[in-house]
């Protein structure tokens, strides 16, 4: 009876550890977005060429993953376009990909171009 008491409090403690250890995974990819492109220019969106910078440096380093869609809305701003018509439509290739999958690639990614 003794030996299923002490099991049953280290499984206590193991599902208490298991859940700090989320806790804290969670709590520090939350605060990493933050840090990915600040407004200091270097890619916050409080300037024209800082959300430009911060998805050139997206595509080379930070996002592989994103890139056509990071290619699509930075082919949209270097052409003229303006940022809130940019961020409200993402038609490159007729319809492809579709506004959620480059706001999710912006999030993703860290580029905040809204403003």
């Amino acid at each position: 009876m003794e030996e299923i008491m002490e099991v049953k409090k280290k499984q206590k403690l193991n599902s208490l550890a298991l859940g700090m250890v989320i806790l804290l995974m969670l709590w520090s990819s939350m605060a990493t977005p933050a840090l990915g492109c600040s407004s200091n220019g270097s890619g916050g969106g409080s300037n024209k060429n800082g959300c430009k910078d911060c998805l050139v440096d997206q595509m080379k380093y930070g996002c592989p993953r994103c890139v056509p869609l990071l290619r699509c809305m930075a082919r949209c701003m270097w052409g003229g376009a303006s940022r809130s018509r940019c961020i409200n439509r993402c038609d490159c290739n007729g319809g492809k990909p579709s506004l959620s999958d480059c706001k999710k690639c912006m999030s993703r990614c860290k580029c905040s171009c809204v403003a």
